[in-house]
């Protein structure tokens, strides 16, 4: 049940965020939708096991992976947050946010995270 309603809440943003880009005609919109969305809501919400190639993770899962795999999490600097927040304004997109979590950048639709940018080295 929680698969289904994370999945229900990041597509939802996912799809708000779109709306606001393309207008729900557009082909681009639409292929996207068909070919890359649809496939991937199927595969997360109606497979098991080894069928289910998507696997959306919570960016603590992903630093406790890296971590125990000998990594460790290199923050990114103020310099490249003003870079990317700088990059994000140019493209004059309301309704995106970038923050900063663990030293991640963390790209948002409104309040909702959808994709995180992190740097990790091998620890020696």
């Amino acid at each position: 049940m929680e698969r289904l309603s994370e999945s229900l809440y990041f597509y939802a943003a996912l799809f708000d965020c779109l709306e606001s880009a393309l207008p729900r005609a557009s082909l681009e919109r639409l292929k996207m939708e068909r070919s890359l969305l649809g496939e991937e809501i199927k595969n997360i919400i109606a497979c098991e096991g080894a069928e289910r190639k998507q696997r959306h993770e919570k960016l603590e899962r992903w630093n406790q992976r890296f971590d125990l795999a000998g990594f460790g999490n290199v923050p990114l600097s103020y310099y490249a947050m003003l870079q990317a927040k700088r990059l994000l304004q140019s493209f004059n997109c309301d309704g995106y946010k970038i923050k900063e979590e663990n030293g991640c950048v963390v790209i948002c639709w409104q309040d909702r995270p959808l994709f995180s940018v992190s740097a990790w080295r091998f620890r020696r």
